[in-house]
């Protein structure tokens, strides 16, 4: 909210989080001395039309496949203990060669940041939603949707693309529709 809105409700004393930049760190000349975090640049006043919240901030939530989903919610009453023995199965597997499943896999790749992700699902997280891909021996099954001026949907039009692209994964249609269309471009379905 911007702080002509909330002027009126606010009295001297109330607690307000102010979303800022970041423009100096000032260590006040000293080496020991903490760290002092400065927002504004030359003591700037807020203006009306700068943004503050009378709540305090959320964390946002984190967006996860269903099998992290499945995995966080069995073991999140001993988080740290279950982290640490997933690490030294997947250690173990890599030595071993041994085929890792969904989630190892997910957990593997540092790009997904999985102990802090898993971490943060403290916090909340909303599940993604599957998405599939149709293919046949031509490429992929590209579907578009046609739509009237109210925005109604009132066709679809598929395409064979030759490489995976963002039309051609189905997120807005459950699996058993992808499986039909497969079986009329002669194809198969698979979860992406």
């Amino acid at each position: 909210m911007k702080v002509s809105e909330a002027i009126d409700r606010l009295e001297v004393g109330d607690t307000v989080w102010v979303k800022g930049k970041v423009l100096d760190f000032d260590r006040g000349g000293y080496d020991h001395c903490p760290l002092e975090l400065s927002l504004f640049y030359e003591d700037e006043w807020i203006h009306e039309n700068d943004e503050i919240s009378l709540t305090e901030p959320q964390p946002e939530k984190v967006e996860v496949p269903d099998y992290v989903a499945e995995w966080y919610e069995e073991h999140k009453y001993d988080l740290d203990n279950s982290i640490w023995a997933c690490v030294s199965s997947i250690t173990q597997f890599h030595s071993r060669e041994i085929e890792l499943n969904d989630f190892e896999k997910w957990f593997s790749d540092f790009n997904n940041e999985p102990i802090e992700t898993l971490i943060r699902m403290k916090d909340g997280y909303t599940v993604k939603p599957k998405r599939w891909v149709v293919k046949n021996e031509k490429g992929y099954v590209a579907m578009e949707n046609f739509k009237d001026f109210d925005n109604h949907k009132i066709g679809v039009k598929f395409t064979i693309v030759s490489e995976k692209s963002e039309g051609a994964y189905w997120d807005d249609i459950d699996r058993a529709k992808a499986e039909a269309v497969a079986v009329l471009v002669e194809g198969s379905v698979e979860e992406v």
